[in-house]
């Protein structure tokens, strides 16, 4: 197991994020950001032969602009995974009926342009809580990936809440429940009562990866941030401690936010609202980053979709 990898990517455009506010294009949708970063995304990963696993919003398939974009990126043999159906970034404290609803109406809608149902879910901004175990089971999904077992959830969530003050309440909030700083660092059976512990339950948990002992977060947005040099050290620590890799990336990493076209739906001020690294970095400069680490993990890794790694896994626990 701890030779398979994986990249997971977060398909949330702007619209779905923002819902409009705090961008100057409030409540508009563009066509263009989407399917510029599907396309990048097919261009980027079939180059190196590898099928990703695309979590993506029920509310992207409701316009008939997407769907041949949605079907490449499942002809392709890539793996759409449920990320809800409206992103509510609050999504751990809507209530039962509404977290299911959230999950039924975008497999609903995924199957009614794909054929194929999703058999994992991700919440939006990792916003989970254990609440939502007995749902996932009732609609009979194989995995979850909304955990992210970083020491630096605190940080990480403080951060968020302050720099979205222009969001409500819910909105603020991110990466679910404090207890899951301390889940496993690889992918495990979920226990009876909580996504956050090992146990006995059918449903497995793929965890966003972090590094051994400190557990930094080991995905693209700190990637961004830190560089590639700090970025290798980091790595190398995974592979030393034998731990699979499991890294995690947005749509926002493969658009060009400078064209003209989509200057309009950026947020209008970095003051109280939160702007990812990635509408702030050059879309050659994080190909380039992209490139230098996914070539360092396929050297020692087999990439493969996350419904696969459910089937490996089953195969071998």
């Amino acid at each position: 197991m701890s030779d398979w990898g994986n990249v997971s990517i977060d398909v949330d455009s702007l619209s779905s994020i923002y819902k409009g506010q705090g961008c100057s294009n409030a409540g508009g949708y563009t066509y263009l950001e989407y399917r510029m970063g599907l396309e990048n995304l097919l261009e980027f990963f079939s180059k190196y032969q590898i099928r990703t696993t695309m979590f993506m919003v029920g509310n992207d398939f409701l316009y008939k602009e997407n769907h041949s974009s949605i079907r490449d990126i499942a002809n392709n043999g890539h793996e759409i995974a449920n990320h809800s159906m409206t992103h509510p970034q609050g999504f751990r404290w809507l209530s039962q009926n509404e977290k299911e609803k959230e999950l039924s109406s975008m497999s609903d809608i995924c199957h009614e342009v794909t054929g194929k149902r999703p058999i994992g879910f991700r919440s939006p901004g990792w916003n989970i809580d254990d609440s939502t175990l007995p749902i996932l089971e009732k609609l009979n999904y194989k995995y979850d990936s909304s955990v992210f077992p970083t020491s630096l959830m605190p940080i990480m969530k403080f951060a968020h809440w302050s720099s979205m003050s222009k969001q409500k309440k819910q909105d603020r909030t991110t990466m679910g429940q404090f207890s899951y700083m301390f889940s496993p660092i690889k992918p495990y059976y979920v226990s009876d009562r909580s996504l956050g512990k090992s146990g006995n339950k059918n449903l497995i948990e793929f965890p966003i990866s972090v590094s051994p002992y400190l557990r930094i977060p080991f995905f693209a947005t700190l990637l961004l941030f830190s560089g590639v040099k700090f970025y290798k050290k980091l790595y190398r620590s995974l592979r030393s401690a034998g731990l699979p890799i499991h890294f995690q990336m947005h749509l926002s990493d493969f658009i060009d936010y400078s064209i003209p076209e989509l200057v309009d739906q950026m947020p209008r001020s970095k003051q109280g609202t939160y702007v990812p690294q990635s509408l702030n970095t050059p879309l050659s400069k994080k190909i380039e980053l992209f490139s230098e680490m996914i070539e360092m993990i396929g050297r020692d890794y087999e990439f493969i979709t996350l419904d696969q790694w459910t089937e490996k896994f089953r195969g071998t626990n």
